[in-house]
């Protein structure tokens, strides 16, 4: 490529001119990044708090305190079942960035525990399990964090709005892996909540995600709805985008408003600078120049500008948003992902959108552009 048609020159040169545009489109791109890693919090909290039903099946009774001995024979009977564990569970209210949510905390005998925790890749990173019968617990450390409880504190209470039981529980271990867990000892609850319902936790004979969710299909045509609910991980999955959809609905169209916003504001910003630059452009033209390859390197020009206001946009959000999860969110237990693919994909139409409107202004420019007139005019 020549010289007088490489896009790095007018960077070179004119940096006081590109600067202004590329801080333009940083700002844009952290501000629809932000935003969407804010909005997606939500399905990290609920895919985080629940997540550990991707790996189980949950049955719970219905107007009953246990699940109908019919309907756990006809769960025992099926082909891909591994173990069955009864739980008889307590729960607590996790604060999040959406309000309070409750957090079962499972009542399960210690092989249930044991299994528990294995399918879901949890580990215990301090503290020890709860002793069987013993007012004792164990969660997760980020959910701690979000109480405010640390080892030997209470975590359930009698008086407790949020953390109710019957005795005070008090924390004894911290877990640690992708999902939150809360556990405590079946025996515990027995005793001492006898008129709580008794749900079960089924796990697939094989562990995996393919294995768990065809025992989800099987339970769920095996027992009978109107007397147990079958927890499935695609309920969850369906629920969350159910009740999120009206948010990404409203997501769209401010991203879409300041795609456009932005848009219009650099291509008026191209279309000035290309403006000042026309003497350059004209004497290009008459020394032979075609339009077309002065098209390309305004394309250029932008697209450049453009892959660099973007890269920068996107570090100095991934470096905001780990500033504010170090600071504000994790000590709270509070969930942010900083560098999420999720958002960072809805800032890909800006660049785009930049580049088009640019594109279109200067094209239409070049069109009517008289290089002999303006040069008679400079000179």
């Amino acid at each position: 490529m020549s010289v007088a048609l490489n896009p790095f020159l007018f960077f070179r040169r004119n940096l006081a001119r590109t600067l202004p545009t590329t801080f333009v489109i940083v700002i844009a791109v952290v501000l629809v990044a932000s935003v969407v890693s804010i909005v997606h919090s939500v399905d990290l909290t609920v895919y985080t708090l629940y997540g550990y039903n991707r790996y189980l099946t949950g049955l719970t009774p219905r107007n009953s305190l246990a699940v109908p001995d019919r309907d756990v024979a006809a769960v025992e009977r099926l082909p891909d079942l591994g173990p069955l564990f009864p739980a008889h569970s307590y729960s607590t209210l996790v604060k999040t960035i959406f309000g309070k949510m409750p957090l079962p905390v499972f009542g399960l005998d210690a092989a249930g525990r044991a299994t528990m925790m294995e399918r879901c890749g949890v580990r215990l990173v301090s503290g020890r399990m709860p002793a069987e019968g013993e007012p004792e617990a164990v969660i997760s450390d980020d959910v701690a964090r979000n109480l405010g409880v640390r080892i030997g504190g209470v975590l359930f209470d009698p008086d407790s709005p949020d953390s109710y039981a019957p005795v005070p529980i008090r924390l004894v271990g911290l877990l640690r892996g992708p999902v939150w867990l809360g556990l405590t000892s079946k025996s515990l609850v027995d005793a001492h909540s006898p008129f709580s319902y008794t749900g079960y936790l089924a796990f697939s004979r094989v562990p995996g995600d393919m294995e768990q969710r065809r025992l989800d299909a099987e339970i769920a045509r095996a027992v009978n709805p109107g007397a147990t609910r079958v927890w499935k991980y695609s309920g969850l999955v369906a629920e969350t985008r159910s009740a999120l959809s009206n948010l990404y609905l409203i997501l769209n169209l401010v991203i879409g408003i300041i795609v456009f916003a932005i848009s219009f504001v650099c291509g008026l910003l191209s279309n000035i600078y290309f403006t000042q630059r026309l003497p350059e452009v004209a004497t290009l033209s008459a020394i032979g120049y075609p339009r077309s390859q002065l098209l390309r390197r305004a394309l250029a020009d932008t697209c450049l500008l453009c892959a660099l206001g973007w890269s920068l946009g996107v570090g100095a959000t991934v470096l905001l948003l780990a500033v504010v999860r170090s600071i504000y969110l994790s000590p709270r237990g509070l969930l942010l992902n900083a560098l999420d693919p999720h958002a960072i994909s809805f800032t890909l139409p800006l660049p785009i959108a930049i580049t088009a409107f640019a594109f279109v202004t200067i094209a239409l420019r070049l069109a009517t552009l008289d290089p002999v007139s303006i040069i008679e005019r400079r000179g």
